[in-house]
């Protein structure tokens, strides 16, 4: 194991000089100064110009890698072939090493398209995050020594995982997305920065729009960056390492934005655009080790000592001491927005933006986004207080919804109702005012239908409910839509049906892991009505046809290669996933296939945002 670590920590700096490197030959214009490819004017080394020079140089430090990962693999074959999370990433290093190896060549040969760049650097960070992740794997994991009781509970440090591993999902689309703006010459589109001031030349092409929309996900994911490093500080007794990592990977991102608006102020002086993209790297590579040693600490949980139940009733006891130090002001907001479900509505208020974008194919106008949204918003939460003042009966009887502001007692239902139904005149208010009509009355039926159809009728009432019930959450998309073209199209519809068959696949995992709960409480869910073997292969078929349903869009024109290519990424992850879940019984692939699902609906909407705004 020992070998493989060093091999995979030397490909790891190699790799990362590799993308470095990349993005200076791409910034010196040198990519081209090679005409031919894999020699170089027919040698294996031609002797020219410094351009010339960057760009062979390039070249046989990609056949380094290669030779790396090579290594890497033979060692993992030889010494770790048992363990499986290694072999499954020593079996891909190779097969996006190919990959990377025919893109390098097509970028030399196509004359540097945008879209083959941005592949090209997407299978490189790739790669680069499979080695970082097989050093951190093969090294043994960290423990706190034996017979004591582990420093925290296992679900904490899985909960910090998933909040890493979707940061640097999020750094990585911004980069990919960074590199489409370099390719396509919208790095200038904007004069300013950090506010935009669009160039003449870049309106008419959109990109300036390309410009603004990459600077505005970059402070999304600049938020979530901040609450990352947040979270990796405050467990700095149980994981210093990992406070460590996040706290570098926070002053990295600061560096790189700033290094960000030098190319902007600075006229995209070549060696300020290859910092930004080493800069950039390194955010990527500390974001993917602070999942991998966080992972690595949960590999160790099966092993070593667990929680004793003093341990745990101590921690509860400090959680609720903490809560009541809250003011009372704040903890009165606190329960009336719990009753608005927000980890459910912000990923429906990101589809509605996510439609309004594709709907406008560029930057939607602020002022009609922040109505759009917050009518949006009051509407979601409008539907999900009346459910909860609904089923405050059985949330009582569920694990998972005793602590929700009604079944504690913290809110009085009729207040919640009242609450409810004031979001939802609030909602179509606004919507009416301040977007369209039609938007104001989409949402509106959403509300309707969630309450009523759903969960009055079919909750209670037949196996079917989530499938036919998911409708309501998919909604959101057409309101985006109308937003904008205060209309309905077929391409409206189709980003509806995604929606709506991805929502069986998401909460029938989800109820395999609270299936007691649901039996409980008597809901004829799935699993409790037709067998966990039933779902599992229901979430399969619900699965392949949600990754044919995506493809029509492509099929139909309205998206483009792009998106084709993310589509079939992402939805090849999901029915892999959905796989293992059907073949193996544990409720681990049932966990993971359901973070899978929220991670898959916000990045296939992004990658419709960018297919479109790229056209």
């Amino acid at each position: 194991m020992k070998f493989i670590q060093r091999v995979a920590w030397t490909a790891t700096v190699v790799t990362y000089f590799l993308i470095a490197l990349g993005g200076t030959v791409l910034a010196t214009d040198s990519g081209v100064s090679c005409p031919d490819w894999p020699l170089c004017y027919g040698q294996a080394y031609y002797s020219g110009t410094y351009h010339v020079f960057l760009e062979q140089f390039h070249r046989f430090t990609a056949a380094a890698v290669s030779v790396l990962v090579v290594l890497l693999v033979i060692g993992v074959i030889a010494w770790a072939r048992k363990d499986r999370a290694l072999l499954t990433m020593a079996i891909a290093a190779p097969v996006l090493l190919a990959v990377q190896i025919v893109l390098g060549g097509l970028t030399v040969l196509w004359k540097l398209p945008p879209q083959i760049i941005t592949a090209h650097l997407a299978t490189a960070l790739a790669i680069f995050a499979i080695v970082i992740t097989i050093a951190v794997l093969s090294g043994k994991p960290a423990r706190r020594g034996e017979g004591k009781p582990s420093p925290e509970h296992p679900a904490k440090t899985r909960k910090f995982a998933q909040l890493a591993i979707s940061n640097a999902l999020l750094v990585y689309i911004l980069m990919l997305f960074g590199s489409y703006v370099t390719g396509s010459q919208a790095g200038l589109a904007c004069l300013g920065w950090p506010l935009c001031t669009p160039a003449s030349w870049a309106v008419s092409n959109h990109l300036a729009d390309i410009n603004i929309l990459h600077r505005v996900f970059a402070v999304f994911v600049g938020l979530v960056m901040l609450w990352t490093v947040i979270s990796a500080l405050r467990r700095w007794r149980v994981a210093r390492a990992q406070a460590i990592v996040g706290l570098v990977g926070g002053i990295l991102f600061v560096c790189q934005a700033i290094v960000g608006g030098l190319i902007v102020l600075l006229k995209e002086p070549a060696f300020v655009a290859g910092l930004h993209l080493a800069l950039a790297t390194a955010v990527w590579g500390t974001l993917v080790l602070l999942a991998a040693l966080a992972t690595n600490q949960l590999r160790a949980a099966p092993v070593a000592p667990r929680f004793i139940e003093g341990e745990i009733e101590k921690m509860e006891r400090a959680e609720a001491e903490a809560k009541k130090e809250l003011g009372v002001v704040r903890q009165t907001i606190a329960n009336y927005v719990d009753l608005m479900k927000p980890h459910v509505t912000v990923l429906l208020l990101g589809v509605t933006a996510a439609a309004m974008a594709i709907a406008k194919q560029g930057l939607p106008p602020l002022a009609l986004v922040i109505p759009t949204l917050l009518g949006g918003a009051m509407a979601a939460g409008s539907a999900n207080c009346i459910n909860c003042y609904i089923d405050r009966d059985i949330d009582q009887i569920m694990g998972r919804t005793q602590r929700r502001s009604l079944p504690s007692g913290r809110v009085e239902p009729r207040q919640a109702l009242v609450f409810g139904i004031f979001l939802g005149v609030a909602s179509f208010i606004v919507l009416a005012l301040f977007v369209n009509l039609l938007s104001a009355v989409l949402a509106c039926s959403a509300i309707l239908f969630y309450v009523f159809v759903y969960t009055l009728w079919l909750k209670r009432s037949t196996v079917q409910n989530i499938v036919i019930g998911g409708a309501a959450g998919a909604v959101p998309v057409l309101v985006g839509w109308a937003a904008i073209t205060n209309s309905l199209s077929l391409p409206a519809i189709w980003l509806f049906a995604i929606i709506f068959f991805w929502t069986p696949p998401h909460f029938w995992a989800l109820s395999l892991l609270i299936q007691k709960d649901y039996e409980k409480a008597g809901i004829p869910m799935l699993p409790v009505v037709k067998g966990e073997a039933e779902t599992r292969r229901q979430i399969l078929l619900y699965s392949l046809l949600l990754l044919a349903l995506t493809l029509v869009l492509f099929a139909m024109g309205t998206m483009g290669y792009f998106y084709l290519a993310g589509a079939v990424i992402l939805g090849g992850g999901l029915v892999y996933l959905a796989i293992r879940l059907w073949r193996d019984q544990s409720k681990k692939w049932a966990r993971t296939l359901f973070w899978y699902s929220n991670m898959y609906l916000a990045a296939i909407f992004a990658i419709m945002v960018l297919d479109r705004v790229m056209h």
